[in-house]
């Protein structure tokens, strides 16, 4: 009976292994996936037929086909998790977005289908320890991501580079796991709680009474939860610097209370699981809607609500103390997350529904996190979806408020019961490991993030100062492939002191999750602001500078159709203060509106009227000789006209025949300067859609 007893506690740790490495491979699938589909409909600007892979979402659809009424075999099961762990180890191989989409799509619509059934197949007598299994997996599956991410600067660093390794590892194991776990004998030992001491018959009886008969609807609601957890971790939590670029918050606080958070929690479910059982009902509740609230509220204040803007150009308001507080507090209300997913998957497991019942369950729930992601890239896209655009535009809080209020309503499906558990049966050897795996996450993170994240000071320049404007839409390439490596390439050789990049807003659910301006900032070392924050949907801007940024802030103009904003800030070199302006103007091109561009250059114009020492630089989508151009360098000076020498060097194919004439991008400065620029350079291969502009300009 020890025996007995030695393998299923080592298969149940098998089990929570495997599924922190699938949760965590479906965060790394889902990111990727979606990043490839928005851009590939990015370089169209527009809808196409690459929309359609989102139905790889909805692949529960199949657990209802008469194929299946008699139950889901476990050899397709053992199937469905390997192509899990196959699409997975791929992904980082398939460069075109195209590819990828495909690769990751079979990957997430595999699982999709598979956790509904791995569900199903749980043992409902081990409903408690299920939960407390699943809820950590959850957890370790979070912990790693934000491990990976926080190493590759945002980027997940084991789908990078030589990195793939740690990939390729986890994946051996969840492969060899599966295979043990669907082993006929495995299967038996783990429908056999040894801790029961009673006999197969009496186990059969018990499993008898803990079946609660429900109605699908009860069904529908627990799995709705677990889908809107999971959709919430994929949108925000299992990349921090999404939430930073939010709210302008500290980076290396928010990663490290998020982990510590995550941490606690996976000691309370494996160790200490009766602090869970001395909570009630009513305050699990209460937690859930502070949580959702306090979100809500962390949001908000940086959500500009542009129809109620009456004059500008409009500054953002400054961050107050009280939205730091709110923000952290939401931090540290996290954990709620996780123990709502431990409740739901506890009272679904012991239900036991029917295959059909669960799927069908998954579907809707799919359905809706669908629809969710629709919402969430609306708000950034909504100038191009036709009739229904206008409807998400500033709406980027209530997609969260409707997310909170579906991971909150089936508390109310839980029974005061459902929050006994009793501390499982650990052996010594597997706390060890456990405590190891936990403790190196958290080290990990946190050593990892501290390294990262601060810049160091660069001596002054000698004679000149180098300045870059760069367009890098949004980290891709002219063909649509993400490449943060690549830009970083050419912005690294071009060793510049001050550097405006716009089209820097990747920080979302649509670019991935993850951050080109971090990836590329932590690798150089530089001073940073980074503006608009991303809950406004605007064109996103960043200055990165080898000297301290001062008074860095940003405004927004007059805009029909998509928001429009200009980044300010002052940079001190050498005694001399420049006033730095990186913008992106409204890519109009209807004569209906081509006044409202004019109206957005004279706003920036009005700004600058009176400075000194002005860089203005930035993707303006106006060539010269339009009337934008004459307004503008009747104040400033064209470096490309003004500089000793101006060239135009490798540039995307787009743009050889159209250069210098046909420019968008430009750097003027003002009178002070104009004398004082010996370079205007066009440049910058591939690496993006646009050329980068540098100027060289004599201190």
């Amino acid at each position: 009976m020890n025996e007995i007893y030695k393998k299923y506690i080592k298969h149940m740790n098998s089990e929570l292994a495997l599924i922190s490495i699938m949760f965590l491979f479906f965060f790394e699938l889902i990111s990727d996936f979606l990043e490839s589909i928005y851009a590939l409909n990015l370089i169209a600007v527009e809808l196409n037929e690459n929309i359609l892979a989102v139905l790889f979402l909805l692949t529960p659809i199949i657990l209802l086909m008469p194929i299946f009424k008699k139950g889901f075999p476990d050899k397709i099961l053992l199937l469905l998790g390997e192509i899990i762990v196959i699409t997975r180890i791929l992904q980082p191989f398939f460069m075109q977005p195209s590819y990828k989409m495909i690769i990751t799509g079979i990957g997430v619509g595999c699982f999709m289908i598979f956790l509904p059934v791995y569900l199903k197949r749980l043992n409902p007598s081990e409903h408690e320890k299920y939960g407390l299994m699943l809820g950590g997996g959850l957890a370790f599956g979070l912990a790693a991501s934000i491990l990976f991410r926080t190493l590759g600067s945002s980027i997940d660093i084991s789908t990078y580079s030589w990195f793939q390794w740690i990939g390729w590892i986890l994946g051996a194991i969840a492969a060899i796991i599966l295979v043990n776990l669907l082993n006929p004998k495995q299967i038996e030992l783990k429908n056999t709680d040894p801790s029961s001491n009673t006999s197969s018959l009496s186990n059969n009886s018990e499993n008898k009474r803990n079946v609660v008969h429900v109605n699908k609807w009860k069904i529908f609601g627990l799995s709705l939860g677990m889908i809107s957890i999971l959709v919430i971790i994929y949108f925000a939590f299992s990349s921090p610097t999404v939430i930073s670029r939010w709210t302008e918050g500290n980076h290396i606080a928010i990663t490290i209370i998020l982990v510590l958070m995550i941490t606690a929690f996976i000691f309370v479910a494996l160790y200490k699981p009766n602090i869970i059982t001395k909570l009630k009902l009513r305050e699990i509740l209460l937690w859930n809607v502070i949580f959702v609230l306090t979100l809500v509220l962390t949001i908000l204040p940086h959500q500009i609500i542009f129809a109620f803007v009456s004059s500008h150009p409009y500054y953002a308001p400054e961050t107050t103390i009280i939205s730091h507080v709110l923000l952290y507090l939401m931090l540290f209300l996290t954990p709620i997350i996780l123990i709502d997913f431990t409740l739901l998957s506890r009272e679904l497991i012991k239900c036991k529904p029917s295959l059909r019942t669960i799927g069908g369950a998954f579907f809707l729930s799919s359905g809706f996190f669908l629809l969710m992601m629709f919402s969430q890239v609306f708000t950034i896209v909504w100038d191009y979806i036709p009739l229904i655009g206008f409807l998400f535009r500033d709406m980027f809080w209530f997609v969260f408020l409707i997310i909170g209020v579906f991971i909150a309503l089936p508390v109310l499906l839980l029974r005061e019961h459902t929050l006994i558990f009793k501390k499982p049966s650990i052996r010594l050897k597997t706390k060890i490991r456990i405590r190891g795996i936990i403790g190196l996450i958290c080290v990990g993170t946190i050593v990892g993030v501290l390294i990262l994240e601060f810049p160091i000071m660069q001596g002054e320049p000698t004679t000149s100062i180098r300045v870059l404007s760069y367009n890098i839409q949004q980290g891709i390439d002219d063909n649509a492939n993400k490449n943060f490596d690549g830009q970083f390439e050419e912005i690294s050789q071009l060793d510049a002191d001050i550097i405006g990049l716009q089209e820097s807003d990747t920080c979302r659910i649509s670019s991935g999750n993850s951050d080109v301006v971090r990836f590329i900032n932590n690798k150089l070392k530089l001073y940073s602001y980074f503006g608009p924050k991303t809950v406004t949907g605007t064109f996103g801007l960043a200055l990165l500078s080898k000297y301290p940024i001062e008074s860095a802030k940003t405004f927004y103009m007059t805009s029909i159709g998509e928001q429009t904003a200009t980044l300010e800030a002052q940079i001190t070199i050498k005694g001399r203060t420049y006033n730095i302006f990186v913008t992106h103007l409204g890519n109009y091109v209807s004569t209906s509106v081509d006044r409202s561009q004019i109206i957005q250059q004279e706003e920036i114009l009005q700004r600058i009227k009176g400075l000194t020492n002005v860089i203005l630089m930035g993707d303006f989508n106006f060539r010269p000789g339009s009337e934008q151009y004459k307004i503008t360098t009747d104040v400033l000076y064209d470096c490309w006209s003004v500089a000793t020498i101006s060239s135009v060097d490798t540039v995307p194919k787009s743009w050889e025949s159209r250069l210098p004439e046909e420019r968008i991008d430009h750097m003027f400065v003002s009178s002070s300067l104009k004398s004082k620029v010996n370079y205007c350079i066009f440049l910058g291969g591939t690496a993006s859609d646009h050329p980068a502009v540098l100027s060289v300009i004599q201190v």
